[in-house]
């Protein structure tokens, strides 16, 4: 295995952070232990001191002494100014080894001391509780109490043992975890790893298997994603590459079989001389439609199209692309009607691209309507401003809908072709609503007409000086 591999770094850094929190915590465990012991040692040696220093100012009896002996395993020392009076010691009082002068000067100054000290004698360490006996302001003796802390320490080995016993088996079940949580982890990480290896390879076929429902299943379903809009995109540009490769072809192939024709003479009076050359000049104008088009498309999904944001008069731009259809749809007998709300507000957009939109729509209504009817509506909404384009021509079926606005579509290729149209229309229609913060929908019923209807802000987003 790796050392850069993720089971290695996430199981160091599982078992650090675990050791930083469970030693820390065993040392403070110990220490609480430790002293609430020692506290509560000294507690009682500082009691039954108390309650001696009492007894021996009330009694000095030798049958106290010797019951204190018998309810209490700790160390007693009483002496007066002379001698010792009881001891349940084993070593000489004056021998200096343990109360030393120092403790016993303190005792004499009528002041009391606790004091912890190792014996050289019985090699133990004790907890010396001293007490001064004092009459009438005069010091008469005093009482020393001292328990050995030795108890304490072998009790607090045990109890350490325990705990490093505790430790060790914890750190043998966390790294057990952090191993099989590691690689939980890792798997599905190499199984995407994998597949984007196979993506980048061009296999866009691949799907990344992982069931999970957190951030890991979250990276794997963007991966798949990722992998299928790869896949549409190259399946799209293929297409498109087909399809427009199929556009250029008609009209070149009417320009070169044309142009041959005129060059060789073969017609046989001036009016079909005229009648290739109208349609040399209408093919041209179409692939001239058509590059520009692709070219305008092209600019709009790369994000480098430019918007002129003014105020917009809704009411003189739909009236100007009216006017501008109006002959076409004249010569196909076809009425245009405008149904327009009273006193339809400005709007903050661009007015050149919203009559490029609207423009199109048009068209397309005209291209594909015969002695019927279009209608043009607008109307205010709170936040809005609806336009709507609504003919009475062939329709669209309902399983075109979805693919209204790609490029290159057309629900009726051989009218399309005849008319001129370049399947890009719609394609740039739904990319310019886009740039204007719009949305466009359509409904259609076919055999009886379509709707296309716009909403449009009534301001423009990120746009300044307005």
């Amino acid at each position: 295995m790796k050392v850069e591999s993720i089971v290695i770094k996430y199981g160091l850094f599982i078992m650090v952070l675990f050791l930083s929190i469970l030693i820390p915590f065993a040392i403070l465990i110990d220490s609480i232990f430790l002293n609430v012991y020692r506290l509560h040692v000294n507690e009682n040696v500082n009691e039954l001191a108390d309650k001696i220093v009492i007894a021996v100012r009330n009694t000095m009896m030798d049958e106290y002494y010797d019951y204190l002996s018998t309810i209490t395993d700790e160390g007693i020392l009483v002496f007066n100014e002379e001698e010792v009076i009881f001891s349940n010691y084993s070593h000489e009082f004056n021998t200096g080894s343990v109360i030393t002068e120092d403790l016993l000067k303190t005792l004499q100054n009528g002041e009391e001391f606790e004091k912890e000290q190792h014996d050289p004698i019985t090699h133990e360490k004790y907890f010396f509780v001293g007490r001064p006996i004092i009459e009438n302001n005069e010091f008469k003796g005093g009482v020393i109490l001292f328990s050995s802390v030795d108890e304490i320490h072998q009790i607090m080995h045990v109890i350490r043992d325990w705990i490093i016993i505790a430790i060790i088996a914890a750190i043998i079940l966390a790294f057990g975890y952090t191993i099989f949580l590691a690689k939980k982890l890792s798997r599905p990480l190499l199984k995407m790893e994998r597949a984007t290896r196979e993506i980048a390879k061009g296999k866009l076929n691949i799907k990344v298997e992982v069931k999970s429902n957190d951030e890991i299943g979250s990276l794997a379903n963007a991966i798949n994603h990722l992998s299928l809009e790869l896949n549409n995109y190259r399946s799209n540009r293929s297409e498109l590459l087909a399809n427009i490769s199929h556009e250029l072809r008609t009209p070149i192939s009417y320009l070169m079989g044309y142009a041959q024709v005129i060059k060789h003479g073969q017609y046989s009076n001036e009016r079909e001389l005229r009648i290739y050359s109208a349609i040399i000049e209408k093919e041209s104008e179409r692939l001239a439609k058509l590059i520009e088009e692709l070219f305008e498309l092209s600019k709009m999904e790369e994000g480098i199209i430019n918007l002129y944001i003014q105020s917009v008069d809704i009411e003189d731009v739909i009236e100007s692309a009216v006017q501008k259809v109006k002959l076409k749809a004249m010569k196909k007998n076809i009425s245009l009607s405008l149904l327009l709300d009273s006193e339809l507000p400005s709007i903050i957009s661009d007015g050149l691209r919203l009559e490029q939109i609207l423009l199109n729509l048009l068209e397309n209504a005209i291209n594909y309507t015969e002695k019927g009817s279009i209608i043009v509506e607008a109307k205010k909404e709170k936040t809005a401003i609806l336009i709507s384009v609504k003919d009475t021509g062939i329709g669209i079926p309902n399983e075109d809908l979805p693919f209204i606005f790609d490029r290159f579509h057309r629900v009726e290729k051989s009218r399309s072709r005849t008319n001129g149209g370049t399947g890009l229309g719609l394609a740039i229609v739904f990319e310019l609503v886009k740039y204007l913060d719009g949305q466009i929908t359509v409904e259609s019923e076919l055999g009886k007409g379509s709707k296309f209807e716009i909403k449009l802000p009534y301001k423009i987003k990120n746009c300044k000086g307005y």
